[in-house]
């Protein structure tokens, strides 16, 4: 099982990466564990490595799966919010239910599944707590937890909305997925966790952001679709940035958090270094971060 002191590497770090590539990437920077997103699985069995294919590789790198992300089809129907000026509101392409995590759990085993609500959807609380409820009993028959990751633009959009969720949905494999980025981006603060929120988190992952996002302007609250495309393209490494990313991991681990820190920096500049280099980028810059 991961923990507190394993590293895991996400795949947003080394996009484009195949499965092997990926994986023995993560072994040559030291990382504990990889994650992996459905279009990872199905590009693997594309390529014709099987699911014994893919257990070897992962135990020949000494590495387990940290997390299976992210379902996204997963709430009741509802009204989508009107969308930003610029806005695409076809979220129809980001549509993945959990069927196939399902398939992978069972195949490669993994410690979490991750729930993402990533069109803007008008997002009523007991309705969703209803929802994440019985995707955690599901997971529990594959021995997952089960996090809810909240983001700016979405209709999950901070740590508080998610821990709503989460509290009513009560189930003892959920929990709140806390990013770094996210956090910064929705106002939040290693202040903010306090021992009755951060309790509530069991998956962690880490980046960076400038205290002004990409475009922005100083006073103003960032529009959606900058967030969207600075979240996607310009992360910074962690210790990089303004997020305070070392106080955020000291908040967590004082309130008893022992999950493993994904580092996950969809960046252009890291992407064209290549898998290798930018998991050991990322894992230099995440282990020169002060002890939590």
């Amino acid at each position: 099982m991961l923990g507190a002191d394993d590293l895991v590497l996400c795949a947003g770090t080394v996009l484009g990466s195949g499965f092997r590539e990926r994986a023995e990437a993560a072994s040559a920077a030291g990382f504990a564990g990889i994650t992996l997103w459905a279009q990872d699985w199905q590009r693997a069995i594309d390529e014709g490595l099987t699911a014994a294919d893919m257990r070897a590789v992962l135990a020949d790198n000494g590495l387990a799966v940290g997390e299976l992300d992210a379902v996204t089809d997963w709430l009741p129907k509802a009204p989508a919010a009107p969308p930003e000026a610029g806005a695409d509101a076809d979220a129809s392409g980001f549509a993945v239910p959990a069927d196939v995590f399902w398939e992978m759990a069972e195949a490669l085993g993994a410690r979490s599944l991750n729930v993402v609500e990533i069109a803007g959807a008008v997002v009523e609380a007991e309705r969703a707590a209803e929802a994440f409820a019985e995707l955690c009993d599901r997971a529990a028959a594959y021995g997952l937890l089960v996090h809810l990751e909240f983001l700016p633009w979405s209709g999950i959009p901070d740590i508080r909305a998610a821990a709503g969720i989460v509290g009513l949905a009560d189930r003892p494999n959920g929990g709140i997925l806390l990013d770094t980025w996210h956090l910064y981006r929705s106002g939040g603060t290693a202040a903010d966790l306090g021992p009755d929120l951060a309790r509530r988190v069991n998956g962690i992952q880490i980046s960076d952001a400038p205290a002004l996002p990409a475009n922005g302007t100083a006073g103003q609250a960032p529009h959606a679709m900058d967030l969207m495309d600075e979240t996607m393209h310009r992360r910074l490494l962690p210790g990089r940035g303004d997020a305070d990313v070392a106080g955020v991991l000291a908040a967590l681990r004082a309130a008893g958090v022992d999950a493993p820190v994904g580092v996950e920096v969809f960046s252009d500049d890291l992407a064209r270094l290549g898998p290798a280099a930018a998991a050991q980028v990322a894992a230099d810059a995440a282990r020169a971060l002060p002890a939590a």
